[in-house]
């Protein structure tokens, strides 16, 4: 049997399947297929073909959006095109060895922070492809809880402009790659002249170095490599070099010298408690136990130190130090800032024993405008360890804490004096004057400020320091205290001292003893809305101040007494409202309950409002008080509040004592305070609120007064949100 083809232009061909045939031009041909059995017989068959030029496929066009949501992509790739057909295919490559398919897949979660090329490949339906890449930056979520969260991840590569390294085995001849680094920090500042910014990465390990400058006119980001924890380290190793001394062992050491500092004369025992060591800067350590310094040589014990000044000497006892790990004090501070827009973040500073007079551990001067600390640790300093100091006629502005530890300081964590726009948010201060070598008064606090305006704590942890927590201490304007945990803390947890315009919104507040939890004095436009306060003396406190009179917070007045002129500030116009006078002006859905002393009021009460102090009077109808339109005061609110304190009183006032809300609510109505409503949604009784001031079942708090339409308070509570106290 045969196959003969024939192609209608002159060609022929054999066989079942011949070769494929060319046409010469383009036509219509006739093929024609003649098959022969091997009997001789035949057939035909035939078939019209219409021949035109070839076209050649175009290849496909690759195009993809991209967004980015921290740590995940999502990608479209529908805006791919093929001109000449359709595309068949998606092939997608994320950077990090994953892939996937179709137009629009799934979003892509990647595990780590990084600059990475994602690869998508288009396929057409001739099987031409296209190719389309695009390079993306990820970075972390932000981190949830108060305090730092080292080490920090970031995508070094996104960082632009000059970077200078610094590493633990870097060189100061080196030229401040990351395949040269420095050795120390203050090398990588001096190379970044005036006028210049740079980014100073840090490698991880630990740094005996301090007492560095950061001059003005230069924008410097101090910054830890991403995944490592830089530990700036104050503190000297005493390996060796001790000698031995009966049951004890001496080293040789240059004591820290007693300094005054912050208007307080400690080297003649001012703000000191106990046997007054806490004038002394120096400070010891065995591992990660830091050790009580006490003020003579018999009184050595387990886990203490001794100074022998005159010889120049430290001892401890023989088995201390026979532990090993022994460290002591050797650099007073870290850093110093005059530069404009310094940030510093994701590393550790620790053991740094400054004097009083050399302020903080960093000190930010009033040209260091705003600053950032973002996720740094500040252990164990001798004295303050954060001053950010202005003056009068020179404020300092803008200072931001975001997630920042502080731990184990001696007398103080933050002080500001003459800033305007401070913020911490989401900060842990905890565990100072951890020997309770400092009283509270004149000076002390895990956030201390004065003269400033626009502060704002958010979101933050003030915990068991030895020590008031939150002191707004005179002519601070526009304070908000916000989701915050505040408890254990000696003095007062929060204490807003002749001030103005403070909110008080959503936080936890819990004191014990004679403590107070919030104590509010001499101060005007107070806002308390949705705490949860329990225990101290006076959970709330309203108070009279000494300084409560006409003219005292004037500037153009006469010093009153007790006033101090550090209090007059000449660089802004001082409020008609800041007249160091107490005024309430909203008290809404808080708990208060639980008062573990009697406080200020002569007796036990869940709030206490005094009117008079010393030859200072403010009447009870000032302070709970009636509108007034010409200075923006408006009427006092106090309702929807619930008040636990057993039988006894839950609100005590120069009128007279409450023991419930509808007494209460009906002696206010009457003179001399002439205010209808004052309580008159609230609740009282310990039924309604645990011992730690959680609700009871009994607490129906969709029974609560809705959250009022209001932008101030909006930002931290929706409007029409009903609820009791603090909302977790």
């Amino acid at each position: 049997q045969t196959y003969e083809w024939d192609f209608g232009d002159g060609e022929t061909a054999t066989g079942v399947e011949p070769s494929s045939h060319v046409y010469d031009e383009d036509g219509t041909y006739t093929i024609k297929l003649t098959v022969t059995d091997d009997g001789g017989m035949t057939g035909t068959a035939s078939q019209i073909v219409v021949v035109a030029a070839g076209v050649t496929n175009k290849s496909p066009v690759a195009s993809f959006t991209v967004s980015v949501n921290y740590l995940t992509v999502t990608v479209d790739g529908s805006g791919s095109t093929d001109a000449d057909g359709n595309i068949a295919k998606y092939e997608w490559s994320f950077g990090d060895g994953s892939q996937a398919t179709g137009a629009t897949p799934a979003p892509h979660a990647y595990s780590t922070a990084a600059t990475r090329t994602i690869k998508l490949t288009v396929t057409d339906d001739h099987g031409a492809t296209g190719v389309f890449s695009k390079s993306v930056t990820t970075m972390a979520p932000p981190v949830t809880g108060p305090g730092a969260k080292l080490p920090i991840t970031y995508a070094l590569g996104a960082v632009g402009g000059t970077k200078l390294f610094v590493a633990t085995n870097g060189s100061n001849s080196n030229s401040g790659t990351e395949n040269s680094p420095l050795a120390t920090l203050s090398t990588a500042i001096g190379k970044v002249g005036s006028g210049q910014s740079a980014t100073i990465v840090i490698r991880g390990g630990e740094y005996p170095q301090g007492e560095t400058l950061l001059p003005s006119n230069r924008t410097i980001r101090i910054i830890a490599y991403p995944g490592e924890v830089p530990v700036f380290r104050g503190s000297q190793k005493l390996t060796s070099g001790w000698t031995t001394e009966g049951n004890l062992k001496w080293h040789a050491y240059t004591p820290r010298p007693v300094t005054d500092g912050s208007g307080i004369s400690f080297s003649s025992g001012q703000n000191l408690a106990g046997n007054k060591v806490g004038k002394y800067p120096d400070q010891a350590w065995i591992g990660q136990t830091e050790l009580r310094q006490v003020p003579s040589k018999g009184e050595i014990v387990a886990n203490t130190f001794w100074v022998d000044s005159g010889n120049k000497r430290i001892y401890m006892l023989s088995s201390d130090v026979n532990k090993g790990n022994v460290e002591a004090s050797d650099l007073a501070w870290f850093l110093r800032v005059s530069a404009k827009n310094a940030t510093i973040e994701g590393i550790r500073i620790e053991r740094f024993s400054n004097t009083a007079s050399d302020y903080g551990v960093i000190r930010f001067e009033s040209a260091a405008d705003d600053s950032v600390l973002r996720h740094v640790e500040l252990f164990d300093a001798s004295f303050l360890t954060l001053s950010y100091g202005g003056s009068a006629g020179d404020i300092l502005q803008g200072a931001l804490l975001d997630h920042v530890t502080i731990g184990g300081s001696n007398w103080m964590g933050v002080n500001t004096s003459y800033v305007d726009d401070v913020v911490l948010q989401s900060v842990k201060i905890t565990n100072l004057n951890p020997f309770g070598e400092f009283t509270t008064s004149p000076q002390s606090g895990a956030l201390k400020t004065s003269r400033c305006r626009r502060v704002r704590v958010l979101d933050s942890e003030i915990s068991d320091n030895q020590s008031h927590g939150l002191w707004f201490d005179q002519s601070n304007l526009d304070v908000d205290v916000a989701g915050n945990v505040i408890v254990d803390n000696n003095g007062s947890a929060v204490f807003f001292e002749i001030s103005d315009d403070f909110l008080l919104i959503n936080n936890y507040v819990k004191s014990d003893g004679g403590n107070r939890a919030v104590k509010l004095a001499g101060s005007s436009g107070i806002k308390l809305i949705n705490n949860t306060i329990v225990g101290g003396a006076d959970p709330v406190g309203i108070y009279t101040d000494n300084r409560s009179k006409p003219g005292c917070a004037d500037p153009n007045q006469p010093l009153c007494e007790n006033s101090y002129g550090s209090d007059r500030r000449s660089a802004a116009t001082r409020p008609a409202t800041l007249d160091w006078m107490p005024r309430l002006d909203l008290m809404v859905g808080n708990i208060i309950a639980y008062p573990s002393a009697s406080g200020y009021c002569g007796g036990s009460a869940a709030v206490c409002v005094t009117s008079s102090n010393a030859n200072a009077s403010a009447p009870i109808e000032t302070i709970l008080h009636g509108e007034e339109p010409g200075r923006g005061i408006p009427r006092t609110r106090i309702d929807g509040n619930v008040y636990a304190n057993g039988n006894s009183s839950i609100v005590r006032v120069s009128t007279g004592n409450y023991s419930s809300t509808g007494a209460w609510s009906a002696a206010a109505a009457g003179a001399p305070i002439s205010l209808s409503g004052i309580d008159s949604n609230s609740k009282h009784g310990n039924s309604y609120v645990n011992a730690d001031g959680s609700a009871t079942v009994q607490l129906d708090h969709s029974e609560a007064l809705p959250i009022a339409t209001d932008t101030e308070i909006n930002q931290y509570i929706s409007a029409g949100t009903r609820h009791y106290g603090w909302l977790k």
